[in-house]
């Protein structure tokens, strides 16, 4: 290692920079020279926070400033990243975060310089002249004369080295040396953390300063970027970090949560001396004690929630919050459900570049078609670091070898801890949740929106039609909590699943059957015709007769008539059409014939779509008729009967209890009112087949 200048001095500026930019970095540092500035230049090379020498913090700490060669490179080294934070957070604690760092940038953008605040303030171009790199030189110089003292650290030891805070409970976590990219990420959690220290810069969503959230799907790296944080952010919580882990604790009890946590916390108290903790009726007494001891020592730290599961109320949230002012409150969650607990930081798939950065960091492959391999490999799983990290150690074999075997049938080799985290339960039988994420599944990429999801389940037992909206919004809802949604890029209101999920539910679903029945309903669910156009049935159906559809119904063809005939025949003769007396008939029967009509259109749809090429006007009737007649009676009255009838006491039967329902005459009426559509549907099919059953007419 080669340190310019006396080790004891104080440096007017620290040059700091990726290795790759070594010579520009000379350049820059003999220019300030020449204006008679200490420069600290570094030339050892320096890859994770574990091989930052005393020598490099300590210099750090007798630096007034630092300057950032920030080239494409910086920001992918940690080392780099390590020191532009130190100083980023020395100028913080003064009042002015920018105040100790100062940018030059050899790039035409800016889009890679981090934090945002660094783009414009102190932010200079590369002097490409050796005049304007005179004038930068002595702008340097000037801004560095209005520095008094070196960088101050929040607690050091007596030869000027940061001292670390503590970290309860212990051990301390290390981060990973194969961290890659998250730059911006965490940038915003601690701009999210800090906020309240500027009140007027709005947050995008939830949380006021001191609170954020890292939410993700399950192997994202949430966990990781949290640690990574903190170990970056390290000087900006002198009071320490402290860590509470809740992972195996997804699908638990709220109580068996709060129970974890809290003996966690009483580990922090027995360790500072403060008393024993205990279970959650105890826990608010730990907390208190906490904030008591917080307050006195006066110093600012983090309090990380590391796997918060879903299913927690607010009362069990505000006891997940530091328990002081001093505690900036930091959890990481797989759940969309807590946004208004905390600032969110969405943590999606690494970006291409980081994550074959990820793959390869073992092994280089060589030759194009190994690093086509390679590159194909990380579309494969989507960016997700630890599928990646499962395939950097088998990429020894090859990169191609190794996308062979994720792709081949048989075992699977990412099978095993990753399976177990992304499918907690394994898929089987028919329940919403798994049957909601095999849809997803085989449509994945494509995005899919809640009125699909609806249709494609409405055409599968065991599910009714007129249920499927809300067993729908409940399911997404329980979905949402697990991580396991993705909202479409377009944010319209669609979901779909990540690859590696939807990769994972198609090779470990135990119900291949089941799939393919929702694979094929989701297509029907796909090419079903439009809703009807707002040309009047009756006027289509007129127009199409006479020839004069353009863009429309064409003449109905075999088939077509044969299905019209066969739907009117099942029309006329259900309880819509034919009116229910007063005071007679089951209204129970009326639904199950109105349902039983209802999937029968549904057949005949299906049947027409694949049967013809060029369908007349019958797609539209039967889209109307299901649609917008019996779609909305089902959901409304189906729902309402069924309550009633749970509610049926075990001496009175059935039939009297529906006559005593308060709102049987309130249906009757609806259904009287339903029968005028109807007999209009009906008599729109008899003017496709030609045949009208309702007055015996006949079309030539």
């Amino acid at each position: 290692m080669s340190i310019h200048g006396d080790q004891a001095a104080q440096w007017d500026v620290f040059v700091s920079y990726s290795r790759a930019d070594v010579q520009q970095a000379g350049v820059l540092a003999a220019a300030l020279r020449e204006q008679g500035l200490r420069v600290f230049v570094d030339e050892t090379s320096v890859e994770d926070f574990a091989s930052i020498t005393t020598t490099i913090t300590g210099a750090l700490a007798r630096s007034k400033s630092l300057l950032a060669f920030y080239s494409a490179r910086y920001p992918h080294s940690r080392a780099c990243q390590w020191e532009l934070t130190y100083a980023y957070l020395a100028g913080q604690r003064e009042g002015d975060p920018r105040k100790r760092v100062l940018v030059v940038n050899p790039d035409a953008g800016a889009g890679h310089v981090q934090p945002v605040e660094l783009r414009d303030a102190r932010h200079w171009p590369w002097p490409s002249t050796p005049s304007a790199l005179g004038r930068f030189a002595a702008r340097v110089a000037a801004h560095t004369a209005e520095l008094v003292d070196a960088m101050s650290a929040p607690r050091a030891y007596p030869d000027g080295r940061a001292a670390p805070g503590s970290w309860l409970p212990a051990p301390a976590r290390t981060g990973s040396s194969h961290f890659t990219g998250r730059l911006r990420e965490q940038w915003h959690i601690h701009t999210a953390l800090h906020r309240h220290h500027t009140p007027l810069v709005a947050p995008s969503s939830g949380g006021s300063g001191r609170t954020a959230q890292l939410r993700g799907m399950a192997g994202i790296g949430k966990s990781l970027l949290a640690q990574e944080y903190a170990l970056r952010f390290g000087s900006a919580f002198p009071g320490g970090v402290f860590w509470f882990d809740l992972h195996g604790l997804q699908g638990a009890e709220p109580s068996a949560v709060m129970d974890a946590y809290a003996e966690q916390v009483a580990t922090v108290t027995d360790a500072l001396g403060l008393g024993s903790g205990g279970p959650e009726r105890q826990l608010r007494q730990s907390l208190s004690r906490l904030a008591v001891f917080l307050g006195e020592q006066g110093s600012p730290c983090l309090w990380t929630v590391d796997g918060l599961p879903d299913g927690l109320s607010e009362e069990h949230l505000n006891l997940l919050r530091g328990p002081h002012l001093l505690a900036s409150t930091l959890i990481t969650t797989r759940s969309r459900r807590y946004g208004g607990f905390a600032e969110p930081v969405d943590l999606g798939p690494l970006p291409d570049a980081d994550s074959l950065q990820l793959l390869t960091a073992r092994h280089t492959p060589r030759g194009e078609a190994e690093q086509a391999a390679a590159a194909a490999l990380v579309h494969d799983v989507g960016g997700h670091p630890q599928a990646l990290g499962i395939l950097r150690e088998l990429a020894a074999a090859g990169f191609t070898r190794t996308r062979n075997r994720l792709h081949a049938p048989g075992p699977d080799i990412l099978a095993g801890e990753l399976t177990g985290t992304l499918l907690p339960d394994p898929l089987a039988g028919r329940a919403p949740t798994a049957d909601i994420l095999r849809l997803l599944a085989v449509a994945c990429p494509a995005p899919l929106s809640s009125k699909t999801l609806e249709t494609a389940l409405g055409t599968v037992p065991p599910y009714d039609p007129w249920e499927t909206a809300s067993l729908t919004a409940h399911t997404l809802d329980a979905l949402l909590g697990t991580g396991a949604l993705t909202p479409s890029p377009a944010h319209d209101g669609t979901w779909t699943v990540h690859p590696l999920l939807a990769r994972t539910v198609r090779r470990h679903d135990e119900d291949i059957a089941r799939q393919e029945d929702l694979r094929r309903a989701l297509l029907h669910a796909l090419t079903e015709p439009a809703a009807p156009s707002p040309v009047p049935v009756a006027q289509a159906l007129e127009a199409g007769s006479r020839g004069l559809w353009r863009n429309g119904p064409s003449e109905p063809g075999p088939q077509e008539r044969s299905a019209a005939f066969d739907l009117q025949v099942e029309l006329v003769t259900r309880v819509g059409v034919q009116p229910l007396p007063a005071e007679e008939g089951s209204l129970r029967e009326a639904l199950t014939s109105l349902h039983t009509l209802f999937a029968s259109a549904r057949a005949a749809l299906h049947q027409i779509a694949a049967q013809t090429e060029s369908p007349g006007a019958l797609p539209l009737v039967i889209s109307h008729l299901v649609n917008d007649q019996l779609r909305p009676f089902l959901t409304t009255w189906h729902t309402a009967l069924r309550r009633h009838e749970a509610a049926r006491p075990a001496d009175v039967g059935a039939f009297e209890h529906e006559q005593n329902w308060p709102r049987a005459t309130e249906m009757r009426i609806a259904l009287d009112k339903l029968r005028t559509p109807l007999v209009s549907a009906a008599h729109e099919l008899g003017h496709i087949c030609g045949v009208d059953l309702l007055d015996g007419s006949r079309r030539p």
